[in-house]
C-alpha cells in the first residue's frame, strides 16, 4: 500500500494503491518522461522563464505565489517568428531583422526581462502624428486559427495593443497598470497573464481569413486610442513575442534566426511500474488538473493498452469533462460530468465495474453507465492519448483498486 505524501479528506475512506503529487515539483521513479529538443522553457521556482533541456519534465511555477502549479503536459507548438525577443530592423541592428518600426524608436536591452536578464527592449514615441509600433507581415493560412503573444511592462505609457492585422487593422488593448484586458478587436478573444514584476503576457487569438496576417504591437494613451500625436519622452517595455498556429497561448519558445518547435511532453507508467499497483476489471481514480484550454480532446490520464482498442480515459471533451470507456474497440461509456473552464483548476473523479460506471467532478452530481464492459489496459499515459495531449498542468492522481461507492467517486473528486 503506496501511502500519498498529500492530506486525504475525512470522506475518502478507502486509501489509494498509487498516488503521484506532481504539485511537490518532483517525478516519481516509475514515471517515464520524455521531450525531444531543448527548445521549452518553464516557469522556475523563483518566478523566471528560463530554458529546460530535452526530457526533463516541466514542473511550472506561478510567477506571483510561487507555487508550483504541477506537470506541465503540452501539445507541440511552433513559434513561427524569428528573432522572438530582439525587436530591432535592419538599419539598427547592422545585419537582417524582419521586424519595422512605424513612429517609435528602440532601445535594446533597456531592462530586466521575465527571463531576469537585461535583455527586454524598451519602445519610445517619435514626435509624429500616427502609430507608434513595431511590426512584421507574415505568410497566413485562410481558415487556421493564430494566437499572438508578446510580454509587456508599462513605463510613461501603460496601455499598449496588439493588431492582429488580417486584411484591416484589428486592434486588441491592454492594460499594463492593471493587468486587464480593454476592448477587444472583432473575431478576436484575449487574454492578459500577471508575470511579477510589472510584466504581463498579452495574448490575442483569431482566425485568419487572408492569406497574409501581421504580427504587430504598438503603443497607446488610452484604451482605444491607436493613432495620435507622440511624446519622444514617453514609451513602455517589450520582450518575448509568439505567433502559434491554435486557439490558445503555450509557454514561451525562444527563437534567434529560424522557427523553433517545442515538441510534446510525453509522460507514461509501463511493465511492472504499471502491473504493480493496477487491478484488472474494476477500480477507480482521480486526478487534479488546471487546463490551458477547454477545447479539443485533452486527455488527463488515460489507461490503455498503447492502442485505441483498451481505454479508461479521464479527460476533457471540449468543454466536457468526462469519462470514457472502449473495450475491444467498442464504446463502452461516455460519462459526462460538466463544465471546465480554461485556467481554472478542477478535480475529475471515475469508478468501474462491469456495468457499473461512475464519474464525478469537484463533488457534483454522478453520472452512472450502467451497460459497460471493462478494458484491459497494460499502461498509464499522464496527459495524453498518444495523439491528443493535456495542455494542462496535471497536479495529482490517485488509483484505487476497487470501484468505489458512489458517494466516495463523488468526495474524492471534492
Amino acid at each position: 500500500m503506496i501511502t500519498p505524501s498529500f492530506s486525504l479528506t475525512a470522506t475518502e475512506r478507502v486509501l489509494p494503491r498509487m498516488a503521484l503529487d506532481f504539485t511537490t515539483a518532483s517525478l516519481d521513479s516509475r514515471v517515464t518522461f520524455t521531450r525531444t529538443g531543448n527548445t521549452a522553457t518553464v516557469v522556475n521556482s523563483s518566478g523566471l522563464v528560463a530554458p529546460i533541456n530535452a526530457n526533463l519534465p516541466r514542473f511550472d511555477f506561478d510567477p506571483i505565489t510561487l507555487a508550483c502549479k504541477g506537470l506541465l503536459i503540452e501539445e507541440s507548438r511552433t513559434n513561427l517568428l524569428t528573432y522572438s525577443d530582439d525587436f530591432r530592423n535592419t538599419l539598427d541592428a547592422g545585419s537582417s531583422r524582419p521586424w519595422s518600426y512605424s513612429g517609435v524608436t528602440l532601445t535594446v536591452n533597456a531592462t530586466t526581462s521575465p527571463d531576469g536578464t537585461a535583455n527586454a527592449d524598451r519602445l519610445v514615441e517619435t514626435a509624429t502624428t500616427g502609430e507608434h509600433k513595431v511590426f512584421r507581415g507574415l505568410a497566413a493560412t485562410i481558415a487556421t486559427t493564430y494566437t499572438w503573444s508578446v510580454f509587456a511592462k508599462k513605463g510613461e505609457r501603460n496601455w499598449i495593443y496588439l493588431d492582429t492585422a488580417d486584411g484591416v487593422d484589428i486592434y486588441t488593448f491592454f492594460d499594463l497598470n492593471s493587468g486587464v484586458v480593454g476592448n477587444v478587436g472583432a473575431g478576436v478573444t484575449a487574454r492578459i497573464e500577471n508575470y511579477g514584476n510589472g510584466w504581463y503576457r498579452c495574448i490575442a487569438t483569431k482566425t485568419a481569413t487572408t492569406a497574409a496576417i501581421f504580427f504587430q504591437f504598438g503603443l497607446s494613451t488610452a484604451n482605444g486610442v491607436f493613432s495620435y500625436s507622440g511624446d519622444i519622452t514617453k514609451g513602455a517595455f517589450f520582450y518575448g513575442s509568439q505567433l502559434e498556429v491554435g486557439s490558445f497561448a503555450t509557454s514561451y519558445i525562444p527563437t534567434v534566426a529560424s522557427t523553433v518547435i517545442r515538441n510534446v511532453d510525453v509522460a507514461s507508467m509501463t511493465s511492472t511500474n504499471f502491473s504493480s499497483w493496477y487491478t484488472a476489471t474494476t477500480g477507480a481514480a482521480v486526478v487534479w488538473a488546471i487546463p490551458q484550454t477547454a477545447t479539443g480532446t485533452r486527455p488527463l490520464i488515460q489507461f490503455d493498452d498503447t492502442t485505441a482498442n483498451e481505454i479508461i480515459s479521464l479527460r476533457g471533451n471540449v468543454a466536457d469533462p468526462e469519462m470514457s470507456i472502449v473495450d475491444g474497440g467498442v464504446a463502452q461509456a461516455q460519462i459526462d460530468t460538466g463544465t471546465i473552464v480554461a485556467n481554472t483548476a478542477y478535480k475529475l473523479s471515475g469508478a468501474w465495474n462491469t456495468n457499473n460506471c461512475a464519474a464525478a467532478k469537484d463533488g457534483g452530481t454522478v453520472g452512472t453507465d450502467n451497460t459497460a464492459t471493462i478494458p484491459t489496459p497494460t499502461q498509464l499515459r499522464i496527459g495524453s492519448d498518444g495523439t491528443n495531449y493535456a495542455s494542462a498542468w496535471v497536479q495529482k492522481i490517485l488509483y484505487y483498486p476497487q470501484r468505489l461507492i458512489n458517494a466516495e467517486v463523488q468526495a474524492i473528486s471534492k
